[in-house]
């Protein structure tokens, strides 16, 4: 975590790879960072490690879950309850099962 970042009450970083969470960015309340899954196709269920990164000044809405690779560009909104599967540029708001793009943060 860097400078000014921070976890909201219950939010959970499930650190099995690397998390990096840039300035100024807030994960809310109860909001799950996920960077581990496993390889269905084999027999042995393998565990898969991907790292995340939350830009600066980006916002991860409560009970929001961000899955393994995933990276979170700066300014980035991230609704409240959404599921993120996919990167996300700069700038974009984005809400939804799976999250999708409904709007950009103006820049300034």
């Amino acid at each position: 975590m860097k400078h000014r970042a921070c976890l909201g009450e219950g939010a959970n970083a499930y650190s099995l790879g690397k998390i990096d969470i840039q300035e100024r960015a807030t994960i809310a309340q109860e909001a799950y960072l996920c960077t581990g899954t496993h390889d269905f196709n084999d027999p042995s269920l393998q565990l898969i490690t991907k790292p995340i990164t939350v830009g600066k000044n980006a916002f991860i809405g409560a009970r929001a879950m961000i899955l393994p690779g995933v990276c979170i560009g700066d300014r980035v909104i991230v609704g409240a309850m959404s599921v993120v599967p996919k990167d996300v540029t700069d700038h974009q708001i984005v809400a939804g099962n799976p999250a999708k793009k409904i709007g950009e943060r103006a820049i300034s």
